[in-house]
């Protein structure tokens, strides 16, 4: 087994902003051009901490496939080239394995060559090649696409650097643009044909059932504490009536709640310095302001004046959910424990209960709503990717919709099903 040459780490600055650097172990040097690429293209335009470290992740990559093949990028470059169709191929095969998978071999499958076998020994080899685990295809794409711009932004550096000739850069140009096409040409499209069983929002009974056992006064709430049967009930509710994602309601600061005014605004804030936690929540979508009712109001101000207030170390921080022990801000691993709880307390309800999905049975309460206002379909696309942090012209909306969709098209085949039986037709 060979052991990565290369190692991603996270520099905290002074100013506590987290800085994940692509390292060479041997030495502890960062790597030259990555690092200028995190600097210049993906800190200056504000990426995440943790966007920098998964793209730096899939540039380890390419340095592993590079070391593994032999192939010297630089000399490369200074030839006006970069990488063959072939290596291409092999390239993305390497994206598609695990890490340990590329570390325990020095050349690719399309390379190796092996004696001739008998035909029943090879379809035995093609079997167990097959069954190879690798990564999903997801993970390999944003590999691939994470790969292809940093080549693009490696090629311009280069260029800008070295000054060559105009038809040298033309070259070169041309060289790279073969290469971008086909990287782009190989990444892999998700295909998703089965749709049973894909994640939708909850059945209104169970929905109901959820916030009753909540309640910080039910009997049946699963946590003895008062405090923490407030906390929890809170965060339900607030994923409950925003949908909204287990990092955006992590990131709410007490000042970012205006309770005259009863609105929320939820932002996005990259490497704040003001958060401790060592996996930062993060808010994926768009800054907004939200409007609250006033029973959440009531709820959340509860919740600061008879349990946030009474834990003393949970002054040191204005983050609005904290651990009852510590008075930390909640970790997203402490959320996800209110959640196995409850499946564990109500497994004949619960089964299907995540943060997750009270955001996608917030968008079947949106979709049922708007149907009974008969708001039109472009206003309501726009209405809900505000209120989710979508772009205006998003169909991540479709992902959020698919129980409320499949209610309605079952209830059209059935009522298409009925007018055929009592008009007599038949099938000839």
């Amino acid at each position: 087994m060979y052991v990565n040459p290369y190692s991603v780490r996270t520099l905290v600055l002074r100013s506590g902003e987290r800085l994940p650097v692509l390292i060479e172990r041997t030495s502890g040097e960062p790597l030259f051009e990555p690092t200028v690429y995190s600097l210049s293209e993906l800190r200056a335009t504000n990426k995440a901490s943790n966007t920098i470290d998964q793209t730096l992740r899939s540039i380890m990559h390419l340095h592993l496939f590079l070391h593994a093949r032999n192939i010297e990028l630089d000399e490369r470059l200074r030839q006006n080239t970069i990488l063959s169709l072939n290596e291409l191929d092999d390239l993305v095969r390497y994206c598609k394995q695990r890490i340990v998978e590329q570390l325990s071999t020095d050349h690719f499958p399309s390379q190796a060559r092996s004696p001739r076998r008998g035909k029943s020994e090879s379809i035995r080899l093609v079997q167990s090649q097959t069954i190879v685990p690798g990564v999903k295809g997801h993970t390999a794409a944003n590999r691939i696409r994470a790969i292809r711009d940093y080549l693009d932004w490696l090629v311009r550096y280069h260029i800008g650097h070295t000054s060559p000739s105009r038809d040298e850069e033309s070259v070169l140009w041309a060289a790279w643009v073969r290469c971008k096409d086909g990287l782009s040409a190989r990444i892999p499209r998700h295909k998703s044909w089965n749709r049973v069983g894909q994640r939708e929002g909850l059945a209104n009974v169970v929905r109901e059932r959820l916030l009753a056992v909540t309640a910080p006064e039910s009997t049946e709430n699963p946590w003895l504490s008062e405090g923490v049967r407030l906390r929890n009930h809170l965060i339900i509710r607030w994923l409950h009536d925003l949908g909204l994602r287990r990092g955006e309601l992590l990131n709410i600061k007490i000042s970012d709640i205006n309770f005259q005014a009863e609105e929320v605004i939820i932002a996005r804030r990259a490497d704040d310095p003001e958060d401790p936690r060592k996996t930062e929540p993060r808010v994926k979508t768009r800054d907004r302001k939200l409007p609250l009712s006033s029973a959440l109001c009531k709820l959340t101000h509860d919740y600061i004046a008879k349990t946030r207030r009474g834990i003393e170390k949970a002054r040191r921080h204005p983050f609005l959910f904290v651990a009852s022990g510590t008075g930390a801000p909640l970790s997203l691993s402490a959320v996800n424990d209110i959640f196995i709880e409850l499946r564990l307390a109500f497994p004949e309800w619960f089964e299907q209960v995540t943060p997750h999905a009270l955001r996608h049975t917030w968008n079947d309460r949106f979709s049922e709503t708007m149907d009974t206002q008969r708001i039109s379909e472009p206003d309501e696309q726009r209405m809900r990717s505000f209120l989710m942090g979508w772009s205006p012209t998003s169909q991540t909306a479709a992902g959020y919709t698919r129980r409320h969709i499949r209610i309605k098209a079952q209830r059209v085949s059935l009522e298409m099903q009925s007018k055929q039986i009592s008009g007599g037709t038949t099938d000839e």
